[in-house]
């Protein structure tokens, strides 16, 4: 008797207005957000044939998992917008896809944390702060599967959506703690490195860490917008559309962190055609009118930076 009257209050406060506007406006832009995904997973492949196999089975595991999550953000279109199209009501019921894009999506953030968590380990060298970033991504992703197990039991979206408030909203606030101290983690160590008497060596490391930010700082403010819309402003289901866009943008974040490479090290043979160009100085020492040649402290500088960075992202053995 409860749970029939449930149905029935959900039925007389459901809006499908307040559903169907923002899973349109935010599945398609996570369309488009795919095929930049798509894009750049074919520049990763074409341009980085060296690069560690687990890292092009972590990139092949996002591509594939967001293939999936397109197809489900379509299949929910579709019936948003024709299936569903003379009655509305029908809404109400948590379509298949959503489910099917729950495990999905996690799946996806969780393998973006699990590298970022990676590339910070290798940065500090030091295993409390990677730790403390592996348990929140590992209980945010237990989270997620419960509430996708959940989510199979239940046929109405509203009564979900309460049912499952203070388990959503944990599970936000905990990708979006993880993300915010895997990057400001990294941007710490690498900040930590820099050498200040040494000017190209500063210079690179300050673009690391521009570069850090710039990746780490979208996917942290999406996971805090994300949270923050869920708590705040549940009822007009704004949370959805921005949940159905996350997963494209943190696979995004992935490639064009591992894609910029390419810019840095046009940046690095540009540095090092000038400064061959020039004759510097500092390579050339005169001793005892023998003219003798000398390490350049500045490319042993922007060497070992290379190797740092080649390592923090997984293209060395």
């Amino acid at each position: 008797m409860g749970t029939t009257n449930s149905l029935e209050s959900s039925a007389h406060d459901f809006d499908p207005g307040l559903v169907i506007g923002p899973t349109q406006i935010y599945g398609l832009l996570s369309a488009v957000l795919f095929g930049c995904l798509a894009c750049q997973s074919y520049v990763y492949f074409a341009r980085f044939t060296s690069n560690h196999f687990a890292l092009k089975v972590t990139v092949s595991a996002v591509t594939l998992l967001q293939l999936a999550h397109f197809v489900c953000i379509i299949s929910t279109l579709w019936t948003m917008t024709v299936s569903s199209y003379c009655d509305p009501s029908q809404l109400m019921a948590l379509p298949v896809a959503i489910v099917l894009a729950i495990p999905l999506s996690g799946f996806t953030v969780f393998f973006v944390q699990v590298f970022y968590i990676f590339r910070l380990w290798k940065f500090t060298r030091c295993v409390s702060i990677p730790i403390l970033c592996a348990i929140l991504a590992v209980s945010a992703q237990i989270l997620t599967l419960m509430l996708a197990v959940m989510a199979t039991s239940t046929t109405d979206l509203m009564t979900f959506g309460d049912l499952q408030f203070l388990l959503i909203g944990i599970l936000f606030i905990v990708r979006a703690a993880c993300d915010m101290v895997t990057t400001a983690g990294t941007a710490w160590s690498l900040r930590k490195k820099r050498w200040s008497n040494i000017t190209g060596m500063a210079t690179m490391i300050d673009r690391l860490v521009y570069w850090i930010i710039e990746t780490g700082l979208i996917t942290s403010l999406m996971a805090i917008t994300l949270a923050t819309w869920f708590l705040v402003v549940k009822q007009n289901y704004v949370w959805f559309g921005v949940w159905l866009m996350w997963p494209n943008v943190m696979g995004n974040s992935l490639l064009a962190s591992l894609n910029r490479r390419l810019l840095l090290r046009e940046s690095w043979r540009a540095q090092r055609g000038a400064t061959r160009s020039h004759g510097d100085p500092s390579i050339i020492v005169f001793r005892a009118g023998a003219t003798q040649s000398q390490p350049d402290p500045l490319e042993n500088s922007r060497n070992l930076d290379t190797e740092m960075f080649q390592e923090a992202e997984g293209l060395t053995d």
